[in-house]
């Protein structure tokens, strides 16, 4: 049997593959975390055989939760197509509910997009009229959910004056801040400080999803200034190393 177009809707066609594979026998399955219009567009969505034509979902039921149908040859492809490792399997775990969306959207690197544009995207137009809101509640949390399915994404905000115009969304590289060139700039992905250097570093701002920009360094690279929040820091060789970010591929 021919899947066509598996990669259109994937968290929705994974999220299937998983209740599948839990219970293969149920005559029906609830979702969660899914929009009324995707699941609408696999009702109509066809799969191919040589002989046989049939669609990803047989029927749904929407109420304060959906609940949908799903015939025997469709859970015989969910079964055996979609193994345990796969990356349309592994997208089943995502548990932010803008994740999905963004899987869709990120899918050929590197994009520009204004804020607004995105945020129709994702079927928020009236949420978040706050950049900063945006970015915190929505782009970092995503993004940060992302990588439970290996995907390392890195963005960079162009202002015209001090408003956020455009975002270029492109695949990121995780370096130490020691590795770092001067005046290049990245998302703080992970700190593997132990106390009390761990307490220091949160006090002075650096936490998981904060930007981070490397200032300078002394000539043997000893110490090191970063700035985050606009506040400039000072940090040691070995606090440096413990902070690692992911930077865009593009110049900063």
């Amino acid at each position: 049997m021919e899947v066509l177009n598996t990669q259109e809707n994937i968290f929705l066609i994974s999220k299937l593959a998983q209740l599948v594979k839990e219970n293969p026998n149920s005559e029906s399955y609830i979702l969660e975390n899914i929009y009324k219009d995707d699941v609408n567009i696999l009702l109509n969505k066809i799969v191919i055989s040589d002989n046989l034509k049939t669609h990803w979902i047989c029927w749904a039921k929407f109420s304060d939760i959906i609940e949908v149908g799903i015939n025997k040859h469709i859970k015989q492809v969910l079964l055996q197509k979609f193994k345990p490792n796969s990356q349309i399997v592994k997208m089943a775990r995502l548990k932010n509910s803008y994740s999905p969306k963004f899987f869709e959207i990120l899918q050929q690197l590197p994009i520009k997009i204004t804020p607004e544009d995105l945020k129709q995207k994702l079927n928020i137009v009236d949420k978040y009229e706050r950049y900063y809101d945006f970015k915190k509640k929505v782009i970092i949390p995503s993004l940060i959910d992302l990588e439970k399915i290996d995907m390392s994404i890195s963005f960079k905000e162009i202002k015209d004056g001090k408003k956020v115009v455009e975002l270029i969304f492109t695949k990121g590289e995780k370096m130490s801040v020691d590795e770092m060139k001067i005046g290049q700039s990245g998302i703080i992905k992970k700190i593997t400080a132990t106390e009390p250097f761990k307490s220091r570093l949160f006090s002075l701002g650096i936490v998981k999803g904060e930007k981070l920009r490397l200032l300078k360094h002394t000539l043997i690279k000893n110490t090191y200034e970063i700035e985050v929040n606009k506040s400039k820091i000072a940090l040691r060789k070995e606090e440096a190393k413990m902070i690692i970010v992911e930077v865009n591929n593009e110049n900063n």
